[in-house]
């Protein structure tokens, strides 16, 4: 990478340690630990060093990949597979993970097996639902069950229990949710006849319920991505602010290839997109001026949810264009020059994963 022709992310490292920090020390307050979640960051390895330095007591991750690198890379660092392994992968996820989240007893057996031929202890937490219907164990009779199953298979030691929310259907933390993951640990306790070293109470989405002294005193753990590495859902989606926090943390860069004016309707005869999809037409607003940069869906996801600079507004993407109204932007944009936008916690991820933006280290 030259960094020349490239969409670059303009990454603060200054900035994501500042906000681990925060995180970290509110949480700790608590009683909490926080496993910093880096699949945001495609488990990128300066980020991974940041967040250990800055409080994080694990890397956490939900691909295996990431923390296999990160296990070469950061030997000292503890690490935690967020998605339920694959049986048939479970001597990659022993070797490179020190704990896992599980919801299935073929999933325990293999890790047992893995575990006892690597001569070696893994971790699990078992997770239970708690009604955003993504992972989790589906009734606390099933969740009790499955906690005596890995208390007694070799090689195993049962960490603790956990909930995930906000992924799929928007579920958010509530005193009644987070009431009945209390409920489950408390019963999983009592099921094994010993205390369990972890209640995993989610992720970024518990910490307003924190900052407002109603998570149960008994969540002893988050897994926070978001929170540390954007540090906009939380003032800009949910109303709460950490205090130390900023979300000046990244920003990407294109570089404009055609600046033109043109209608603001399309003509012609119209079907689908390359997406599959038929936006609805625009509204006719004559001929303004637009600009189409060197990125497009496959570098930041869905292209409205960009934080657009001054003036600048998305028409829309393809996978590797991204068309602007720059018509009200303050600068005449030309092809060569440059445009930034911030990020949400989509783009970011979309961003770090391509193969195509280059990851500039700012400070």
């Amino acid at each position: 990478f030259g960094g020349l022709f490239l969409p670059r992310l303009l990454i603060s490292l200054q900035a994501i340690g500042q906000n681990a920090a925060a995180v970290c020390t509110l949480c700790r307050k608590h009683g909490i630990s926080v496993a910093g979640v880096v699949k945001g960051s495609n488990g990128n390895v300066p980020v991974s060093r940041t967040l250990l330095d800055n409080g994080c007591a694990q890397l956490a991750s939900s691909r295996l990949i990431q923390l296999e690198t990160l296990r070469q890379q950061l030997p000292h660092a503890q690490t935690l597979l967020i998605r339920m392994p694959v049986p048939e992968e479970a001597a990659r996820v022993v070797a490179a993970c020190d704990v896992s989240l599980n919801t299935e007893e073929r999933t325990l057996r293999a890790l047992s097996d893995a575990a006892v031929a690597a001569n070696t202890t893994h971790g699990v937490i078992l997770m239970y639902e708690l009604g955003d219907l993504r992972e989790g164990v589906s009734s606390l009779e099933k969740l009790i069950n499955l906690a005596k199953i890995a208390e007694a298979l070799p090689g195993l030691h049962l960490v603790g229990i956990g909930g995930t929310l906000n992924d799929i259907y928007g579920v958010s933390p509530s005193e009644d949710n987070m009431g009945a993951l209390v409920k489950a640990f408390h019963a999983a306790e009592q099921a094994v006849g010993r205390k369990l070293d972890i209640l995993s109470g989610g992720s970024t989405t518990a910490l307003p319920m924190l900052l407002q002294d109603k998570l149960p005193a008994e969540i002893n753990h988050l897994r926070i991505g978001e929170a540390i590495l954007t540090g906009r859902d939380l003032p800009d989606l949910w109303g709460a602010q950490v205090e130390g926090c900023t979300s000046n943390t990244m920003e990407l860069e294109a570089t404009v290839l055609e600046s033109n004016a043109k209608p603001t309707r399309p003509w012609g005869v119209r079907s689908q997109n390359g997406f599959g999809e038929q936006p609805p037409l625009p509204p006719d607003r004559g001929v303004r001026h637009r600009v189409i940069l060197d990125m497009g869906r496959v570098d930041v996801g869905e292209p409205g949810q960009l934080i657009c600079p001054e003036g600048v507004t998305v028409i829309g993407a393809s996978s590797d264009h991204l068309v602007l109204d720059v018509e009200d932007h303050p600068a005449a944009l030309q092809p060569g020059d440059k445009l930034r936008f911030r990020l949400f916690y989509q783009g970011m991820l979309f961003a770090f994963q391509s193969e195509d933006v280059e990851n500039v280290f700012v400070d």
